[in-house]
């Protein structure tokens, strides 16, 4: 770790002691192990201002004031009850970049370096202060050289080094913390900063956006009841994204949509309608579905924006949503049971008997007798907490589905009371029952069966004739991973130093006592200045000694 990151780590570590969060690195004992002598100990909360916080208030003002790294592992954080509590999800989907905007000449500098243009020569006017701005990027209205309006988000300069070693930093920390503080390790927080350096990459990088749109407004070109906004290709690249201006009234501006004549209940419906499209019917997503991202045009037309965040579904993924929405329905517990647990990945901390129980006890709560009483996100929301309750691995886009699912109802809500989403799910969960049992599906899934067993049987006779060649001439390796001792290996590393340290103390004090009594070479007041030396430097060694013994607490 190079000496900026050590500055940045030091400061990560302050803002979390002085929001209340000293005590994780005493209990990662960062002094000893993790970062030797660079820094001091933390102290716990001083600051008045932070001592009326609940504990994830403080948490979302503290990545809040570490910056844009931080502030999306936060919001990554939102989307995974299965890692935090719920109220700390719902503290970290309120994170908010508090930064302020950069100045034009920046912004117009990375938009010509960009472009490999003037600016003057992309568009006829740029304004020079930001509609919008955050932590990675910022927003100019703009008007193309033809006329059209525009908006055009501009990467902040310098962000993409900002992050990548914040990055590093949370590599390094989420490694030792797994690697001392073994309750950690369930967590997988090296997986969860590899799934953020994912996040923040495609974040990053524009064209990916672009791409997105582009593939949304392929989706719904022949749908008049979703408008997605253009991207001019020519005026963007990984760094600037140029599109289409859309000047629509916010989906939950009630007022504003009254006094513009649009109908609620069809606005509701026809937002309903497109992601459904999305999820059951594409597979593919648009997973940010915050009311600041869609818009109403005239005839009642959503308007989706901002395309940095999608979900994938594959097939046998939508599958068995469908089959626990049966389930749901129906009241079927063996079926959402089934379902449910195909929706992930178990392992020998899985427990089937307490799932089993919890999905009764689920389906006992949530039994209905009217399809308008059923609510498909929040049940689907309890059910992923089921599962990650009892130690069964999800997928991420599952928990971006949950949140997904949970705003397009409450949205849906509020445009109207009567708004209802089991009933316009019904066609889609028609059709693809119907898909799964035609006897192509049925066709192409056994031609898949017999493919994988046929190259299954090929290859088991020369698989066993290589294991056993290997036996016979003893070259076969069989690699085994050690676990929880790494903590031991430590401990005899830092007890065989400190014997090493008092046979040299030793031997500094036998040689001055030899030398001393010799009575031999130069003399001051008396005595031989070699041995006085080794006196001194005997003394010294052994007071540090004494000291780092009694800093570590273990007399």
């Amino acid at each position: 770790m190079n000496y900026k990151n050590i500055k940045r780590l030091r400061q990560i570590l302050r803002v979390l002691a002085k929001h209340g969060f000293g005590y994780l690195v005493d209990k990662l004992n960062a002094e000893q192990r993790v970062l030797g002598r660079l820094l001091t100990s933390f102290q716990p909360i001083k600051k008045r201002q932070f001592l009326h916080m609940v504990e994830p208030v403080r948490l979302r003002t503290a990545l809040e004031q570490l910056g844009p790294t931080f502030i999306k592992f936060g919001q990554v954080l939102s989307t995974r009850p299965d890692l935090l509590p719920p109220e700390f999800c719902r503290e970290m989907e309120k994170l908010q970049d508090n930064v302020p905007a950069c100045h034009f000449c920046d912004m117009e500098g990375q938009v010509e370096a960009e472009l490999k243009r003037p600016i003057g020569d992309i568009f006829s006017s740029f304004s020079s202060g930001p509609m919008a701005a955050a932590s990675l990027a910022q927003v100019h209205r703009a008007r193309l050289k033809d006329g059209r309006r525009a908006v055009v988000k501009v990467q902040r300069p310098g962000i993409e080094q900002m992050v990548e070693n914040d990055l590093e930093i949370l590599a390094f920390l989420a490694a030792k913390i797994e690697q001392y503080v073994e309750e950690s390790r369930a967590y997988n927080l090296i997986g969860m900063v590899r799934e953020l350096k994912k996040s923040l990459a495609r974040e990053l990088d524009f064209n990916i956006e672009a791409a997105n749109a582009q593939r949304f407004r392929e989706m719904f070109a022949d749908d008049p009841t979703v408008y997605i906004p253009q991207v001019f290709l020519e005026q963007s690249g990984a760094r600037v994204l140029t599109m289409e201006e859309i000047q629509g009234i916010k989906i939950t501006d009630m007022e504003a949509l009254e006094a513009a004549g649009l109908d609620r209940p069809t606005i509701a419906v026809n937002g309903a309608n497109a992601y459904l499209k999305q999820i059951f019917g594409k597979g593919f997503f648009h997973a940010d579905p915050h009311p600041g991202n869609l818009f109403v045009l005239k005839e009642n037309r959503v308007v989706f924006l901002d395309f940095g965040m999608t979900g994938r579904l594959h097939p046998h993924i939508k599958s068995q949503i469908i089959k626990i929405l049966q389930g749901i329905i129906h009241g079927d517990m063996a079926m959402m049971s089934e379902a449910a647990a195909a929706l992930g990945t178990t392992d020998e901390h899985t427990d089937f008997r307490s799932l089993e129980l919890e999905l009764s006890d689920f389906v006992d709560r949530n039994y209905v007798t009217s399809l308008k009483d059923v609510r498909v996100g929040e049940n689907f929301a309890q059910l992923m907490n089921i599962l990650t309750g009892n130690k069964v691995k999800l997928a991420p886009e599952l928990f971006l589905l949950a949140r997904t699912l949970m705003t397009i109802e409450g949205v849906g809500k509020k445009l109207d009371p009567d708004f209802n989403l089991i009933e316009l799910l019904e066609p889609y969960i028609k059709q693809l029952l119907r898909e799964r049992r035609s006897p192509r599906k049925i066709a192409q899934d056994l031609m898949k069966f017999l493919g994988w067993a046929y190259n299954f049987v090929i290859a088991l006779p020369r698989d066993m004739r290589e294991i056993v060649t290997k036996l016979k001439k003893g070259k076969l390796h069989i690699e085994f991973e050690h676990k929880g001792l790494e903590d031991l290996i430590a401990e005899l590393d830092r007890v065989s130093n400190r014997i090493a340290f008092s046979l040299i103390i030793a031997a500094l004090i036998v040689g001055s006592s030899i030398i001393m009594h010799a009575d031999k070479g130069v003399k001051i007041l008396g005595h031989p200045v070699l041995g006085v030396l080794g006196y001194l430097l005997a003394g010294f060694l052994g007071l540090w000694l004494a000291w780092s013994i009694f800093r570590s607490g273990k007399l």
